[in-house]
């Protein structure tokens, strides 16, 4: 039972790794095709022209639910194309993506007036007011961030200017690398896993060998108890026997009895001899 227990916790612990690893692989190949842009669509058939520019359909066999977004970044002051999984937004907020996290999400800090309580993050062309916010915060330059914000900022500015490299090139590059990683951390999950049950097998294989031993131990010894018991209770009980029968008794006043007989006789006999020799 024990051993069934144990290999049902490592192909979990199997499962929830695959999870993880691949909900990974696809913040990973979202950030590589994040990039900074001008203006995001204005209306529905722009919106389908520049998804089919980004080609996010591409992505599929990398992350299944990769859709094109245009959405803000974490700060309100830019735009950023991106293809990434959609989100559902709650609360009257724009969507954003976080750079950080390497996902979409709402923005808490840009509320939204005609976004309705619950829309999907790759309809975000519809609330242009989102769009907004970002050409008012660079016109008006009162954007506050703090050092570590804008040291951040500038430098993933930089990365996403200075490149060369397209974002499906740089996409291929980077499942590359996360399949090295995932097959070595695979590696690593099952070695691990079989170092565990062959563990626990032997673990379970010493405690009942013990067991065995101990009830074998037991055994013998009570065999041993109940014979020195039985040697010890039969002198015992011979002796009872003689001094308490009654046929051994009588046995012992008949032999009395006999002896005080004969030296009764002897002693007469040894009178008669003594009065002859005195006679003659």
């Amino acid at each position: 039972m024990d051993l069934y227990r144990l290999v049902f916790d490592c192909l979990t612990l199997i499962a929830f790794s695959k999870f993880f690893v691949n909900s990974n692989e696809c913040n990973d190949i979202s950030a590589a095709t994040a990039k900074i842009v001008k203006s995001c669509p204005q209306n529905h058939k722009e919106w389908i022209e520049a998804a089919a520019r980004k080609g996010c359909e591409q992505m599929a066999h990398f992350c299944s639910s990769s859709e094109y977004h245009c959405v803000i970044n974490a700060w309100g002051n830019e735009t950023i194309e991106v293809c990434a999984p959609k989100q559902q937004i709650v609360g009257n907020n724009c969507a954003e993506y976080s750079q950080g996290g390497k996902r979409i999400q709402r923005n808490r800090n840009v509320p939204c007036r005609n976004c309705p309580s619950f829309y999907q993050s790759n309809e975000s062309f519809n609330y242009q007011e989102c769009y907004e916010h970002v050409k008012n915060a660079k016109t008006s330059h009162t954007t506050q961030l703090t050092t570590e914000s804008i040291s951040v900022e500038s430098t993933e500015e930089k990365v996403y200017q200075s490149t060369s490299v397209t974002p499906m090139e740089n996409s291929a590059r980077l499942v590359q690398n996360i399949d090295n990683q995932n097959t070595m951390s695979h590696i690593i999950i099952i070695c691990v896993c079989v170092v565990v049950g062959l563990a626990g097998i032997i673990i379970v294989f010493t405690v009942k060998q013990r067991s065995w031993a101990n009830k074998i131990c037991s055994h013998f010894k009570s065999i041993f108890l109940q014979s020195e018991e039985s040697k010890k209770t039969k002198p015992d009980s011979a002796i009872r026997n003689v001094e308490e029968g009654p046929g051994v008794q009588n046995c012992l006043l008949e032999k009395e009895t006999q002896i005080q007989d004969v030296f009764y006789k002897l002693n007469e006999s040894s009178g008669n001899a003594n009065s002859n020799a005195v006679s003659s």
